[in-house]
């Protein structure tokens, strides 16, 4: 036979043998056919029970076995190739052993052993199916911890981490959703550490500022129903975070500030006229002043003589117009009419007295913390007010006429003041 012919053939038999070769491995991929014998079988990614799963297959469903690994069957359903467990299934015909048995899988998480949750530290965000990083670890231990993951902490949102979120949020009586929610986080952990205009409990119904109130002028340290209307308007803006709470504390003021800074104001997180007015658009409600420290000494003139002014009393909220008359250690006033002069005698539990009393004296758009005693004294230059005499009215480093010392009481009852707002 000619050297070419025969090197054609072998050359075509060769040919004819990788063909084959490469054909083969998926001729021997499949071992048999199989029959779920039951209902809601998971379909495992590993050959083991703490693995996430691909689908829950019923009865009657078809698979195509391509080899075992201990108590399981490889199986391709679909598109999809996992691993179920033996007894779900019946073979149609026998089976060869091919694969090794999986490893029980191991936590790398530094979560994994973590002994309770307040110990996992600040709770995660809002986490849905698909989701993954220490985030989902974190819930994941949670569940663990409650008794409803099964799964090894491997910080991958799959069906195993939505099913246990689903179990405790029926255990709990939320809304079965399947996500790690606001709710579902509060319940599991005590607390979230952010909101959105969607899922914030405070936040039912309100979609726009317009819906929102004007509230007062708020700042750190005050808490209840403006504080909560600043917290509503800025959570719409973007600029608050957490949780609404109702009361100013630093994140609030960090919002304030970030809004400040936004539209072009001064950035001292207080939510004065000009942020409630950029925020809403009118001006505030009310006004809620800050409590200011006059300096006595120096300072004499802030409220001139002759000078009218309105003085709160702290214990029992009453207020009246008074005028100033003369005063140099201190400020004598007089009240202005004998109405003036009955709201005085009120806040002074009836009767005038030399008890020292802690009140906010608001003058020219500013609020200071003071000390009166309601005692009528000495000289008086409102004729027909009912009140024959002044009172006293001490600031901060003020002193006595007599003694030309500073009244230990009326210091104490200033810095009392000084904890009030108007």
């Amino acid at each position: 036979m000619p050297f070419t012919k025969m090197f054609r053939r072998t050359a075509a038999a060769v040919l004819a043998a990788l063909i084959l070769l490469t054909t083969l491995p998926v001729l021997a991929a499949e071992y048999g056919q199989g029959t779920v014998n039951a209902d809601k079988v998971l379909l495992r990614e590993k050959a083991n029970t703490t693995c996430d799963y691909y689908d829950r297959l019923n009865k009657g469903a078809k698979v195509t076995i391509v080899g075992e690994s201990g108590d399981f069957y490889r199986v391709t359903y679909g598109r999809t190739t996992g691993y179920m467990m033996k007894k779900f299934i019946n073979v149609s015909s026998s089976v060869k052993t091919t694969l090794k048995k999986d490893a029980e899988p191991v936590s790398k998480s530094q979560y994994a052993k973590t002994p309770s949750i307040r110990a996992l530290g600040d709770p995660p965000g809002n986490l849905k199916y698909g989701d993954s990083g220490v985030q989902v670890e974190k819930l994941q231990r949670a569940l663990q911890l409650k008794s409803v993951y099964k799964g090894v902490v491997d910080g991958k949102f799959g069906n195993g981490t939505r099913d246990a979120l689903k179990a405790y949020q029926k255990k709990n009586k939320l809304d079965v959703t399947g996500k790690a929610d606001v709710p579902t986080i509060t319940k599991l952990f005590g607390r979230v550490l952010e909101t959105s205009t969607q899922d914030d409990p405070k936040m039912k119904g309100i979609t726009s500022i317009s819906q929102i109130a004007t509230p007062n002028t708020t700042k750190r340290g005050n808490s209840g129903q403006h504080v909560l209307a600043l917290q509503q308007a800025l959570k719409i803006k973007g600029y608050y975070k957490a949780p609404i709470d109702s009361s100013y504390g630093a994140k609030t003021v960090e919002a304030v500030k970030a809004f400040q800074k936004r539209v072009g104001l001064k950035q001292d997180g207080v939510a004065g006229n000009d942020v409630i007015k950029k925020l809403f658009g009118k001006n505030a409600a009310n006004f809620t002043y800050e409590t200011e420290q006059l300096n006595w000494f120096g300072n004499e003139g802030t409220i001139p003589k002759g000078a009218i002014f309105t003085v709160k009393d702290i214990d029992t909220g009453i207020t009246f117009s008074a005028r100033r008359w003369s005063g140099a250690n201190h400020l004598d006033a007089e009240p202005i009419n004998s109405d003036n002069a009955g709201k005085l005698k009120k806040a002074s539990g009836g009767s005038f007295s030399w008890m020292r009393r802690a009140v906010l004296v608001k003058y020219n758009g500013h609020v200071y913390a003071a000390s009166m005693n309601t005692m009528p004294h000495g000289d008086d230059t409102i004729a027909g007010n009912s009140y024959e005499g002044h009172f006293c009215i001490h600031f901060r480093n003020s002193k006595t006429h007599e003694t030309n010392r500073k009244d230990a009481a009326h210091q104490k009852a200033v810095a009392r003041a000084a904890r009030n707002t108007w």
